[in-house]
């Protein structure tokens, strides 16, 4: 998810200085929504059974298909359609490509250095636009009339890795603080499988307002809608951005230079490590992940009440 809206910043540099293009985005139909509406994309390709996507995409022509994933699947699938296959120096199989481009600079945010690539492209351009994503006048109406009209803060706890999740209950200690002085309404969300991350921050909070099984676009008109949202570094944080919404980021084990909000103000709530960034997929130096679990309530409320 915060890759496909993280691409919506430099597609958007591309189409400001090449209008008449027309841009395809192949997608999983699971994040199809990132791009729903966007009037830069062209075409919604949304991938689902690995052959019934190969068949669609056969001998479909493209000036140029280019591939930011890398993958064994995405290389298979821009060899099935016609036309010039471009990818990245460190890519597997890179002899199968038609052109490559030089791997991007680590150091910077991703935003940035997917415009690299297309700037070696032509794309002049060296200042990323902010995120994209259109209203959903339909989806924000059914929001609002189930929030009621109240201001609300937007709390995300969960998140795919431990070493990004900071633990649930700190969240709901956060919301106390921040419903203490302010007539705030903390309204908790959650993904698939996620339920109990969000049961726990809301089950001690008077008057929270639990919201599940929310597509894309009403997650983001809620997240609009919101005076701020805090979560981990997910998606759905990178949706707070593209839609301009001021974002608390609790931060664990990934890398806040290359994945932090983009264009949108926003706090980074993150404690020095040495052996920070790391992979994520699990802590290689503690029994748990001592990065993201030595962030404090006192910090994160901190940081909230800055901007709200």
């Amino acid at each position: 998810m915060g890759d496909c809206l993280l691409l919506t910043s430099p597609i958007r540099a591309l189409k400001e200085e090449f209008p008449r293009f027309r841009v395809s985005v192949l997608v999983e139909s699971r994040f199809a929504g990132c791009f729903d509406g966007n009037p830069d994309i062209g075409e919604i390709l949304v991938a689902g059974n690995k052959y019934s996507t190969g068949l669609r995409l056969l001998l479909r022509r493209f000036d140029a298909i280019i591939n930011l994933h890398g993958g064994p699947t995405s290389l298979i699938y821009s060899c099935l359609a016609i036309g010039r296959r471009i990818g990245v120096q460190h890519y597997q199989y890179a002899k199968l490509y038609n052109g490559l481009l030089p791997q991007p600079d680590s150091g910077v945010h991703t935003v940035r250095s997917t415009l690299d690539l297309l700037r070696w492209m032509g794309v002049e351009t060296s200042d990323p636009p902010p995120l994209q994503y259109k209203f959903h006048p339909k989806e924000a109406a059914r929001i609002q009339k189930r929030i009621k009209g109240r201001p609300y803060v937007v709390i995300h706890p969960a998140s795919v890795m431990a070493t990004k999740r900071w633990d649930p209950g700190l969240f709901a200690q956060v919301a106390r603080q921040l419903t203490k002085q302010r007539p705030l309404t903390i309204v908790v969300t959650a993904g698939p499988g996620e339920e109990s991350f969000a049961s726990q921050v809301a089950k001690d909070i008077d008057g929270t307002v639990i919201l599940l099984g929310l597509t894309i676009p009403e997650l983001a008109e809620l997240i609009r809608g919101a005076r701020l949202y805090i979560g981990n570094d997910s998606g759905p944080m990178h949706l707070a951005a593209a839609v301009d919404t001021p974002t608390v980021a609790v931060w664990g084990s990934s890398d806040s230079r290359r994945w932090r909000p983009w264009k949108v103000e926003h706090r980074v709530v993150q404690n020095p490590f040495e052996c920070n960034p790391c992979p994520g997929y699990r802590c290689l130096v503690a029994d748990s992940p001592l990065c993201i679990e030595s962030v404090t309530v006192e910090q994160v409320t901190a940081a909230a009440k800055e901007l709200l």
